[in-house]
């Protein structure tokens, strides 16, 4: 009977947690339509000269702005010393139109980014009126190298961005 109250108060304590803690994330807050996370990886020495990779995320919000949380990592060979650098990009004015990525393509306006690395302080490079084709799609889906480039990934490497769509925003 002991063991049975005890299996009895955990399940009710587990429910009271599942209730009081239902509420829906934002973790790419309220005005986000899109979301995108991408990797971009290689480590073929034949194919690139500092092995590593770049990873990130990026949000099309519907007050037009954008922003996105980028990083690199070189891992170099001899020489000046490898290691990560981050972007930190905010976008003013973002829309869709024909580019690399098809007839539905994300382009930025323009946009700030502030730099953070290995070797010195953080700096800020500020872009206007680029109307920069990201290469990546306005549609929702999961892209690998075949679909991105048309091809598969050459050994040692990988390529993927996925984009979500919000519903309702």
């Amino acid at each position: 009977m002991k063991r049975l109250t005890s299996v009895l108060a955990v399940v009710a304590l587990t429910l009271a947690l599942l209730v009081a803690g239902g509420h829906p994330a934002h973790a790419y807050g309220k005005l986000a339509v899109w979301q995108i996370g991408l990797s971009f990886n290689c480590n073929n020495p034949a194919l690139c000269q500092s092995l590593g990779g770049f990873w990130g995320w990026a949000e099309f919000d519907s007050d037009n702005t954008a922003d996105a949380q980028l990083t690199g990592c070189q891992h170099l060979q001899g020489g000046r010393a490898g290691g990560a650098m981050h972007i930190s990009a905010e976008a003013d004015g973002w829309y869709i139109a024909a580019g690399s990525a098809g007839p539905r393509t994300f382009f930025v306006v323009s946009e700030t980014d502030t730099i953070t690395g290995t070797g010195g302080p953080p700096f800020t490079v500020t872009f206007t009126n680029e109307n920069m084709d990201t290469g990546i799609p306005a549609v929702a889906g999961h892209y690998s190298a075949q679909t991105i480039f048309g091809t598969s990934a050459p050994p040692g490497t990988n390529f993927e961005i996925q984009v979500v769509q919000i519903p309702g925003r």
